[in-house]
């Protein structure tokens, strides 16, 4: 699915969470059963105490919706065009019971020919109250009961959870370990132990909310010009009960899609008898050219191959393998090949036997074809001519071959 152009108003949000509960404020945890019981004592006309009446009416306490806390995921660089990655949330309930939380995302993009990919995850987080004071260096917390003492659950939070106690205020994080639930349908309450004496102390009515990360996967697109596009995300996390109620992210989540700017150039220079030609490069002491070069049946001829991933900007090229059919009316000349993989001036010899470990390999067939592994850990090891591993030229990058032939 792609992600859809929206604008969400700022007044619109502040106007919604005005109608909220302020955040921390203590409350009673949703599906707590508060019973109301009235005692009626009277006498007969003698004055002979007769049994009190009573009569009870019961209450449930209502979900109270609430935006949860996110931690949003931090920029990222070097993302390559149509991949997909996983971002990664920290939601923190903030409600007073259970709520499920819906991510959506927007895409301001640049350079991009249309916006990324986001998948729409939601998560389900418990949330529920202290019914009575906890004190630090206890580990057990004492919370209302839900109605419910068959489902080994307190309002959404089961054994494993991790658990933040006053999400807003000290923000203590523990691990639930155990949930006794045999209190409730008496005490109306129910014990959590969790995993470490508490450090804070925590009054009647502090919320408890679960906390999770949540998975979203976004997959980019391609970059319109040049090597670099960036898709800057804005997500919102919503309340399904109310999707009215949310926190929307403040500061845009960048991933910056850059790709290969690959150029491939191919020069010769005569070994037998040395001639002059056009538009020259120079390494090491040694001169090839793009053009005019010329030489007579039995000349030793060197080929010159650069690959550049020259553009600072760009991302990272892999799998570079170069393929160099030996051209009809010359001969190959084992042994000659040489690789300077990324361009740090320095050239090493290579095999060019099949599947020898190196970084070349020449199929004999025919007139010839030569293979090379270019980059940063190219080699030919995968059986079959023809079938190694391309290696890997960062930004700013090149990978450098030279090889000869003779002229039949």
């Amino acid at each position: 699915m792609m992600i859809k152009r929206k604008l969400v108003l700022g007044a619109a949000a502040l106007a919604m969470a005005g109608l909220l509960p302020a955040l921390g404020q203590a409350m009673t945890a949703s599906n707590t059963l508060i019973t109301n019981t009235v005692t009626v004592n009277y006498a007969d006309a003698a004055g002979t105490a007769q049994t009190a009446l009573e009569a009870s009416v019961q209450i449930s306490v209502n979900l109270v919706p609430s935006a949860p806390l996110v931690v949003f995921p931090a920029s990222q660089d070097f993302t390559a065009e149509n991949t997909s990655y996983n971002l990664t949330y920290v939601i923190t309930a903030t409600a007073n019971g259970p709520d499920t939380y819906v991510l959506g995302t927007v895409d301001t993009r640049n350079n991009m020919d249309d916006d990324a990919a986001a998948t729409t995850p939601s998560v389900t987080l418990g949330a529920t109250s202290i019914a009575s004071p906890a004190n630090a260096g206890q580990n057990t917390l004492v919370v209302p009961f839900d109605g419910n003492d068959s489902d080994s659950a307190i309002n959404g939070i089961q054994v494993g959870d991790t658990i933040v106690i006053d999400p807003t205020g000290v923000a203590e994080v523990a691990v639930v370990t155990a949930i006794d639930e045999s209190n409730g349908p008496l005490g109306n309450t129910v014990t959590i132990t969790v995993a470490d004496p508490l450090v804070n102390s925590f009054a009647y009515g502090i919320m408890i909310g679960e906390r999770q990360e949540v998975t979203q996967v976004i997959t980019t697109d391609s970059v319109t010009a040049g090597v670099t596009g960036t898709h800057s995300l804005i997500t919102t996390v919503s309340s399904q009960t109310d999707n009215g109620i949310f926190i929307e992210q403040t500061t845009a989540t960048v991933l910056t899609v850059r790709r290969p700017g690959l150029a491939v150039n191919k020069y010769v220079r005569n070994i037998t008898t040395p001639v002059s030609g056009a538009d020259a490069i120079t390494l090491g002491g040694n001169t090839w050219y793009a053009s005019g070069v010329s030489g007579n049946p039995a000349d030793v001829m060197e080929y010159l191959i650069v690959v550049n991933n020259s553009d600072p900007d760009a991302g990272n090229a892999t799998g570079i393998v170069i393929v160099d059919p030996i051209p009809q009316f010359t001969t190959f000349v084992s042994g000659t090949v040489s690789l300077d993989a990324t361009g740090t001036g320095t050239f090493v010899s290579q095999s060019d036997d099949v599947d020898s470990g190196s970084a070349a390999e020449f199929d004999a067939s025919g007139n010839g074809v030569l293979y090379v592994y270019a980059g940063l850990g190219g080699d030919d090891s995968e059986p079959g001519v023809g079938n190694g591993e391309g290696g890997v030229l960062a930004a700013g990058e090149s990978s450098r071959v030279v090889f000869r032939v003779t002229i039949d």
